[in-house]
């Protein structure tokens, strides 16, 4: 995303959340930190039993927002047969290019997530894995449009009866509207992710009255996956 000529120019002096939605500003955050990892949320021990139920393993799965994570080298470990990360800031992209250029299982590329036009409709069979990109997005001033180009995208990509992944701080009372907008005809179900491997789910999101689902989060210090499955080919 290019700056819009404002104090995010100069990202490397701007702190604000607000700049999270700038590849400038993620360029500029790789470059100081020199490829060093950085997990949002959750580390992959914590996440293992909810990504091993809802992405298959032996099919390609696309990363959106790879950002600095080693989640996709934990994933390889564990056995996933290929994993494509993207990100639209290219140094974060050589970095991990580099650091993983002996592991074929694990690909990286320079791409926006809010339009993949490279990628074919259902070229993930596997899934698609987003930890922490879109809540990345909703920082911007476009956060509305850009938001849904990203869930649009995401849902193209997936394969019939794949999983788009959402790993995120937001309880369903603010993150369902965003996922349950004309054009994403996907089943959302929902993990709550807490201290010390707790764990509460899958809750499908239809089962659930909006008063069920205002008490979430019923765990502190939790954070959310949101499972949304595309429908099966007919």
């Amino acid at each position: 995303m290019a700056c819009r000529g404002t104090e995010y120019d100069n990202p490397a002096l701007y702190s604000s959340e607000d700049a999270f939605s700038l590849s400038s500003y993620w360029n500029d955050r790789y470059k100081r930190e020199g490829g060093a990892a950085f997990e949002w949320y959750r580390d992959y021990n914590s996440l293992e039993p909810v990504l091993d139920r809802h992405l298959d393993k032996s099919q390609p799965v696309l990363h959106v927002g790879v950002g600095t994570s080693r989640v996709q080298y934990q994933m390889h470990l564990d056995g996933f047969k290929s994993i494509h990360s993207v990100d639209y800031a290219p140094v974060c992209i050589q970095q991990l290019s580099e650091l993983h250029a002996g592991v074929p299982a694990l690909t990286y590329a320079v791409a926006d997530c809010r339009s993949m036009p490279e990628y074919g409709d259902g070229s993930f069979p596997g899934g698609v894995l987003d930890k922490g990109t879109l809540d990345a997005l909703l920082c911007g001033d476009s956060d509305e449009e850009e938001s849904l180009q990203m869930l649009l995208e995401c849902y193209r990509v997936l394969g019939p009866g794949a999983a788009y992944l959402q790993i995120t701080y937001a309880p369903p009372r603010t993150r369902l509207r965003y996922l349950q907008r004309p054009g994403l005809d996907w089943a959302v179900s929902f993990w709550e992710v807490g201290q010390q491997g707790r764990r509460e789910g899958p809750l499908a999101v239809a089962d659930l009255s909006a008063e069920e689902l205002g008490a979430f989060p019923k765990q502190a210090y939790s954070h959310f996956v949101y499972v949304c499955v595309k429908p099966a080919a007919v």
